[in-house]
């Protein structure tokens, strides 16, 4: 895992997943990119993948758990996802 966040505003896995359903498409967009997003409710995993990229959150019962793999182009680039990533989950988390 590339980041893992407790919950801090909430108090178990459905409400941060239902938040971060929501969310995700923001956070893709502002990176201006097109992804195709799938959303696994029984294992409480959304799965984001684009060109060059490809993004895991799954919720287990005390935090979200992000996994990002990057392309070579994309590596140099990497903090900067994974912190807007952070902040935009803690919004909901």
């Amino acid at each position: 895992m590339d980041l893992k966040i407790p919950y801090s505003n909430i108090t178990d896995k459905k409400q941060g997943f239902d938040a971060a359903k929501k969310l995700i498409p923001e956070v893709i967009a502002k990176f201006g990119v097109k992804a195709d997003t799938k959303i696994d409710d029984s294992q409480s995993l959304i799965e984001a993948k684009g060109s060059g990229f490809t993004a895991h959150i799954k919720f287990t019962e005390t935090e979200a758990q992000v996994k990002v793999d990057l392309n070579f182009l994309l590596k140099p680039l990497r903090g900067k996802i994974l912190e807007t990533i952070e902040k935009q989950i803690k919004k909901v988390v």
